[in-house]
Formats: structure tokens, C-alpha cells, sequence
């Protein structure tokens, strides 16, 4: 199981990485790229699409140091509700990338950080 532990960290490492500089382009720390945006935004949508892929039962702290708390298996469908919106929110992210009209964009990356934000308070703990 400490595979699918590597396996989640990669993935939101990847996530993370793509947020980052998006987030820089929406507070404008970086020029706005809109053919670089949509592809960071399109990996974050598929990144999205594979979060339930990375906590399959026994993968818990039982398998390895992690930051997933245990509510993530004692409360499933609560996790794959948080799922779900990010990725609703996620591919609206995309949706609005294509246009390349930051008044689009700039809610919609809020939405999707915030729906990352929600189930990382509610599953993910601070500490290892």
C-alpha cells in the first residue's frame, strides 16, 4: 500500500505545482499565458478524475507515514462529495480557461482552490 501513498502524493504534487503558477497568473505575479493556463488547467481536471485512485482501502497510516486523516475511509461518501466538486469545479476552471477572459477565469480558479481548500480541511491532516 505504500505504492498507492507515493501514488497520491505524486498526484498532488502535480496538482499543487500546476496551481501555483496559475494562481500567480490570476494575482497577475506572472505575465497570463492563456495556451499555458488551459493546459494547467486541463491537468488539474485530470488530476481531479484520478484523486479516488490514490485511497483505496488499507492505503491508511497503518501503510505508511501519510497525511490522510481516517475519516477519508470511515466517512466515503463525504470524500467522494469533495471529490465530486472538485471536479465539477475543475472542469468549469477549463471552461472558463478556454476564453481566455480573466473575469471568467478568476472565479472559477477561486472555486476550484476552494473546493481543494474544503476537502483538505475536512481529510487531510497537518501534521504526519
Amino acid at each position: 500500500m505504500t505504492d498507492a501513498i507515493k501514488y497520491r502524493e505524486s498526484m498532488m504534487e502535480v496538482t499543487g505545482y500546476n496551481f501555483k503558477k496559475m494562481a500567480a497568473m490570476v494575482k497577475k505575479e506572472m505575465p497570463f499565458d492563456k495556451a499555458e493556463f488551459l493546459k494547467m488547467a486541463e491537468t488539474v481536471h485530470y488530476m481531479s478524475t484520478l484523486t479516488a485512485d490514490g485511497f483505496p482501502k488499507g492505503s491508511d497510516e497503518l501503510a505508511g507515514p501519510t497525511h490522510a486523516k481516517a475519516e477519508i475511509w470511515s466517512k466515503p461518501e463525504e470524500f467522494k462529495k469533495d471529490i465530486a466538486d472538485f471536479q465539477k469545479a475543475s472542469e468549469a476552471l477549463v471552461v472558463a480557461a478556454k476564453t481566455g477572459d480573466m473575469s471568467a477565469i478568476g472565479p472559477k480558479f477561486k472555486e476550484t482552490a476552494g473546493s481543494c481548500k474544503q476537502c483538505h480541511d475536512s481529510f487531510r491532516s497537518k501534521s504526519e
